[in-house]
């Protein structure tokens, strides 16, 4: 039964990724440059591409498949909200990672945006999805928490450039930078609010960031940022925490008080993205091989650390990976 269940999941998330994705990015790619219109800027290319393949992915991942709990995918409504939002990420990470504005300045146009007098496209923009989704969610004051929560990590995180940063510290970092993400995203649906599936959100989060950071050790090195990933001294210790992550995300979805169909559903396509992260520890678990601790990643060519996912043997195991985890 579940092999079928398995097979089926796969089968429709491989049509919906080749037939919708292609939509969806022409779509989001029309609406940003609507935006551009509005507020007479241009977003430079790199930030254009990373909204609309953002946007894309987690429309057909992540937030169609809960919505699919209600046996439907999302609404007009709620793609664009689901766009807004990355739109709104998007600047906002690059007024932290460019430091175009203050620390001071970046609190201002979170908690008083109607106060902030923009000087710059990005702020009119900051500003305009900032508002324009928190009038729009139902619960206003839920939503400004987790956004809050976020904006608070995000903030934190510039601890990740300090060399004496602890483990639990980037631990809390990791999980509170992805958790507050993915939380903000169960506001746009307009499906009936579930409080078990808080919790399958925070933890998909979690793993998202913690795959990120798999998947960017070489970037990372370079820009020096330091995550759990570049710290790992052993193939044994990063896997077991991945694990045990990607382990309370099933939990999380076991727990949901829905129909074992849809749970089932919901966890395959779920595992795909926890998949990502395994191969990209299978990778790590070849690097170490028989020895006691992994190689320092700085004395590696680059074409060691990355994951490349348009191999089929990485594909192969992308799926392997899923239909190990993914049996509730």
């Amino acid at each position: 039964m579940y092999l079928v269940s398995f097979i089926k999941s796969i089968g429709i998330l491989t049509i919906k990724t080749f037939s919708g994705l292609k939509q969806s990015e022409k779509w989001a790619t029309e609406y940003l440059h609507m935006v551009e219109l509005k507020f007479d800027g241009k977003f430079d290319q790199k930030t254009l591409d990373k909204i609309v393949k953002r946007y894309s992915i987690q429309q057909h991942f992540i937030n169609d498949s809960f919505s699919s709990l209600y046996g439907r995918n999302n609404n007009v409504n709620e793609k664009e909200r689901n766009l807004l939002y990355f739109i709104m990420v998007s600047v906002y990470d690059d007024f932290l990672d460019d430091k175009t504005l203050t620390l001071e300045q970046i609190d201002s146009i979170f908690y008083h945006p109607e106060a902030f007098a923009p000087q710059t496209f990005f702020e009119k923009v900051f500003i305009y999805t900032h508002t324009r989704l928190l009038n729009d969610v139902a619960d206003k004051a839920q939503y400004f928490k987790d956004f809050e929560g976020l904006h608070i990590a995000q903030k934190d995180s510039l601890e990740q450039f300090n060399p004496l940063v602890s483990d639990e510290a980037l631990l809390s970092i990791t999980t509170r930078k992805g958790g507050y993400c993915l939380l903000m995203c169960r506001h746009y649906l307009d499906t009936p609010y579930l409080p078990e599936a808080d919790t399958t959100w925070y933890a998909l989060g979690g793993v998202i960031q913690l795959t990120n950071d798999l998947y960017d050790i070489y970037k990372d090195m370079q820009e020096g940022i330091i995550t759990l990933a570049i710290k790992a001294k052993q193939y044994e210790a990063i896997f077991a925490l991945y694990h045990k992550h990607a382990q309370a995300l099933n939990e999380s979805i076991r727990q949901l008080p829905v129909k074992s169909k849809r749970k089932s559903d919901l966890s395959i396509i779920l595992n795909v993205i926890a998949a990502f992260g395994y191969v990209a520890l299978d990778n790590l678990a070849r690097l170490q091989g028989n020895n006691a601790s992994l190689p320092a990643f700085e004395t590696l060519a680059r074409k060691e650390l990355i994951i490349d996912m348009e191999k089929n043997t990485n594909r192969f195991k992308l799926l392997k990976f899923t239909y190990q985890n993914a049996s509730l």
